[in-house]
């Protein structure tokens, strides 16, 4: 009886161990999928602040396209935001966007009137009402900046705090 119950539970063990295994391993695939699909901009929707749907395919191609992954609470994200607004004269020949996961529509719009980024003409932030954003760049560290050119392939990605200085520096050739 104990052989057959150490049986069992070793068994139940291994299969556990397989289990884990396996999700870790699709959810690394996916991950890997997801940000070769990002090398050319996705073609992908989220929601405006005003609850229009937005494709990211929908902005003007003859300037380049900066994407901004954030959330309000984040600390670094606010030092972004601070920074974009204080430098947007050095950002007008680009598309900002900034995507949050964030559902507090509230907490949102506090965040834009804190760092005046109403203020900026080409700055449009958006909501990831549906998570699309890390199935379609992959690795969604907040805060992260994706930079595509005109042909919509992607230049350059950074992943955390971003001074502003090199995103500057990426989209200044146009």
């Amino acid at each position: 009886m104990r052989k057959i119950l150490k049986l069992v539970i070793v068994v139940l063990l291994l299969l556990i161990v397989g289990y884990l295994i396996y999700n870790v391993t699709a959810g690394y695939k996916n991950s890997i999928i997801a940000e070769q699909k990002a090398q050319t901009l996705p073609n992908v929707q989220f929601i405006s602040l005003e609850g229009a749907s937005v494709n990211l395919q929908s902005y003007d191609k003859n300037i380049p396209l900066v994407i901004i992954y954030f959330h309000p609470g984040c600390e670094h994200c606010r030092y972004e935001a601070n920074e974009v607004g204080q430098n947007a004269a050095a950002f007008k020949n680009c598309q900002l966007v900034m995507v949050t996961a964030d559902d507090s529509l509230q907490r949102v719009k506090q965040f834009c009137n804190t760092y005046h980024l109403w203020e900026v003409d080409n700055i449009e932030v958006l909501l990831d009402k549906n998570n699309l954003f890390k199935k379609n760049f992959g690795k969604a560290i907040i805060p992260s900046v994706y930079i595509y050119n005109r042909e919509r392939k992607l230049k350059k990605k950074f992943l955390g705090e971003t001074k502003p200085e090199a995103i500057i520096e990426e989209i200044q050739d146009y």
